[in-house]
């Protein structure tokens, strides 16, 4: 299982435990957040290209939020969303990135 973030120069492999925002982050790769992961700010939105079923299930915190700042589909709060399934491959990417 591979845990791969897209980004403009090269992808990078994610591992280690805890939520996407905090893979990313042990990984070098900036995550937007004014909230420091409290999942409030929606700045860490992350869209989910492959895997979303490996993924924890959206809270109504989270999935306020999303509605909220008018995120549809894909798109997960990296800041509460963790992988479940491991054996399941799961691809992100941001507009920052």
């Amino acid at each position: 299982m591979t845990i791969l973030a897209i980004t403009r120069l090269r992808d990078r492999a994610l591992s280690g435990h805890g939520t996407l925002m905090a893979q990313c982050l042990e990984a070098g790769l900036p995550v937007a957040s004014s909230c420091s992961g409290r999942g409030a700010c929606a700045r860490c939105a992350v869209s989910v290209l492959e895997g979303q079923e490996a993924l924890s299930r959206p809270g109504p915190h989270e999935s306020l939020v999303l509605a909220r700042n008018g995120y549809l589909g894909q798109v997960r709060l990296s800041c509460q969303c963790r992988v479940l399934d491991r054996h399941t491959s799961v691809r992100i990417t941001t507009g920052y990135w």
